[in-house]
């Protein structure tokens, strides 16, 4: 059985078999992207699809197949498995013996409440850092930064690095609001998530100033809001980081909240367009 698989049926190199005779060997090299699935549509799946597909050229690995099957596969078991609402993950698992296999299959999914949106989430820290960022592939740090959130009862941590920066969540990306201005990590120090370049888009497009820059973990209690940002969040509200509290109801928070589930409506109104 697959870790986290939800679905009776994944699709296996472009065949549904049932999930009780799968599996992912164990050491093998995983290569993984999540996207979240609403109304039937695969949410921005142009730019997951680039960037499961920068995850090998980052590793320095071949390509394992042409652009065009991520997405035909995606709909494909959308359309076989009948999701609806959900989360899917793709995995492309690489055993020690060489062995390769593609899979698509529903995950477990935690969608904040209306309450948390309202009211924020509380988080906390955790020193750790990925070995390569920006390369979306299973790493410890994940797995013990997980174990520190069940611990703790926080929403998410925020990885902080060796020199004491603060670089993103464990599966979220962070953002930080002082006066009118949006300071986020740099690019190159974070797994980029797709919600990241949709919100980074709109905050140029909304002409908020935005830096991108190292933020040192003394920084934090500076800030006047802050906010995570994933493909089950959207837009989340942070209410604390450990003992520090930020304003929940800060106005450049909720106008960017707003045009992500916008960007969103028009997203699945246009993909239905083109499909049709």
């Amino acid at each position: 059985m697959v870790q986290d698989c939800i679905s009776t049926q994944i699709l296996v190199d472009g065949a549904m078999r049932p999930a009780t005779d799968v599996q992912i060997p164990s050491g093998a090299t995983v290569i993984y992207d999540v996207l979240r699935v609403m109304d039937g549509v695969p949410l921005f799946v142009e730019d997951h699809s680039a960037r499961f597909f920068k995850s090998f050229d980052l590793s320095e690995r071949k390509r394992p197949f042409e652009e065009s099957w991520f997405e035909q596969s995606i709909n494909q078991f959308i359309r076989q498995y009948g999701v609806v609402h959900g989360n899917i993950r793709c995995v492309y698992s690489i055993s020690a013996a060489n062995e390769t296999q593609y899979l698509v299959y529903e995950i477990k999914h935690s969608y904040p409440t209306a309450e948390m949106y309202a009211n924020g989430v509380a988080c906390g820290t955790f020193v750790g850092e990925r070995a390569n960022p920006n390369v979306k592939q299973e790493a410890a740090v994940k797995t013990n930064a997980y174990k520190k959130i069940a611990e703790t009862g926080v929403y998410e941590v925020l990885l902080v690095d060796n020199d004491h920066n603060v670089t993103e969540g464990s599966k979220s990306n962070t953002f930080f609001v002082k006066g009118n201005t949006i300071v986020t990590a740099m690019a190159q120090d974070v797994l980029c998530g797709i919600t990241r370049l949709q919100i980074v888009s709109l905050i140029h497009s909304l002409r908020i100033p935005l830096e991108e820059r190292k933020i040192h973990l003394s920084e934090l209690s500076d800030f006047d809001a802050a906010f995570i940002s994933g493909t089950s969040p959207k837009v989340l509200p942070i209410r604390s980081v450990e003992s520090i509290e930020y304003k929940v109801d800060n106005p450049i928070v909720q106008k960017l909240s707003e045009a992500y589930n916008k960007s969103i409506s028009n997203y699945i109104e246009s993909y239905k367009k083109r499909k049709q």
